[in-house]
């Protein structure tokens, strides 16, 4: 998979790689910045992703993931403040479990950010190619590494060293990135809501993906970290049980489920300490829920050893060995330098036509 971004289209980067039609692509060779471009990864409704390459003293460098501003966009005040926004929380972030902000630009007219080009798939790849749960510790081990990187994100101070009181909105297994190296990062922070960000959102207008919203966040009402935690709970149950806590075949109905409806009764393969971890996240008050992403992951913990990253790197290799082995290729050809980006199989999206 080439990329990490799941952008607000609602999907992750690989099934947008796979749904990529036949259109030529907005950009394919040339320079944006000092960043030569690779090929097209995707399109959201607000950016475009492109895997790119840094160029060194030597002629080579590194592969990153680069966002920008779509061109007919790119003259909207409101989705370049967003944009601006999204940069400045991002070059801010420094955490293992986060993705890391490399360089923030303009080019031609329109900006752009540089990313780390995470080589993995997203936990919701990972839980269809499972077919089912995931092992209890592997799950626990992914869900305690995303909230290392929630909780770094959630105390991050801004220049005046007060905190920023950032709040990730939009979490969610597309948004959470397993590595071929058994490490879980957190993406995309584009909707996020920092104190003192230029954009605002209204009273009343709801942004996320209703399956993974908190109730708060469903009625529309002002939101803190614990929100995310919610949202998180939402994961770590989905991840155990192998299907959505309050799951209904419409939008509205499910909002209305996570506001009012109890959790399902515990599954007997479940233990009586997990549950109880599951029970305090998904509580419908932010009072009544765990009082920080570090307090979380440290219950779950207790409550569950967590799989180590060679265990997950195993995990990884068992479902995904072709992407491992693209990705590798993909490495040996951008450190060569030469045009065998070119021929690597993982660069070539899958074409398939629209359904009727």
């Amino acid at each position: 998979m080439l990329g990490f971004l799941a952008l607000t289209d609602g999907k992750g980067a690989l099934e947008r790689l796979d749904a990529l039609s036949g259109e030529p692509p907005a950009a394919s060779r040339g320079h944006i910045g000092r960043y030569e471009v690779v090929t097209p990864l995707g399109t959201g409704g607000m950016a475009q992703v492109l895997v790119a390459r840094t160029r060194g003293p030597e002629g080579l460098g590194r592969l990153v993931a680069l966002k920008r501003i779509l061109p007919h966009l790119s003259s909207d005040p409101s989705i370049v403040q967003q944009f601006l926004d999204e940069a400045r929380i991002g070059l801010r972030l420094s955490h293992p479990n986060l993705v890391h902000f490399y360089d923030f630009g303009e080019a031609e007219g329109a900006y752009y950010i540089a990313m780390e080009l995470v080589r993995g798939v997203d936990l919701e790849r990972l839980l269809r190619a499972a077919k089912g749960p995931l092992e209890t510790a592997h799950a626990v081990a992914m869900v305690c590494q995303g909230l290392a990187g929630l909780h770094a994100a959630h105390v991050l101070q801004g220049e005046d060293g007060a905190p920023l009181e950032l709040v990730h909105r939009d979490l969610s297994p597309h948004n959470l990135m397993v590595g071929f190296d058994g490490r879980v990062k957190v993406l995309d922070f584009g909707v996020a809501k920092a104190r003192a960000q230029r954009t605002v959102t209204l009273p009343g207008i709801v942004k996320g993906k209703p399956l993974y919203m908190s109730p708060e966040q469903a009625r529309g009402m002002r939101l803190d970290a614990r929100s995310d935690l919610f949202a998180m709970g939402l994961v770590l149950y989905q991840s155990l049980i192998g299907a959505r806590a309050f799951e209904k075949p419409e939008e509205l109905a499910t909002m209305h489920a996570i506001c009012d409806e109890a959790l399902p009764p515990r599954p007997s393969h479940i233990s009586r300490a997990l549950w109880d971890v599951l029970e305090t996240a998904l509580a419908k008050r932010p009072e009544a829920r765990f009082g920080s992403a570090r307090e979380m992951a440290d219950r779950l913990a207790d409550a569950c050893r967590p799989a180590n990253d060679s265990e997950l790197v195993r995990l990884m290799a068992k479902h995904f060995p072709d992407r491992h082995r693209e990705f590798m290729q993909l490495d040996r050809s951008a450190s060569a330098g030469g045009r065998a980006l070119d021929e690597t199989p993982i660069m070539r999206p899958r074409l398939r036509k629209s359904s009727p």
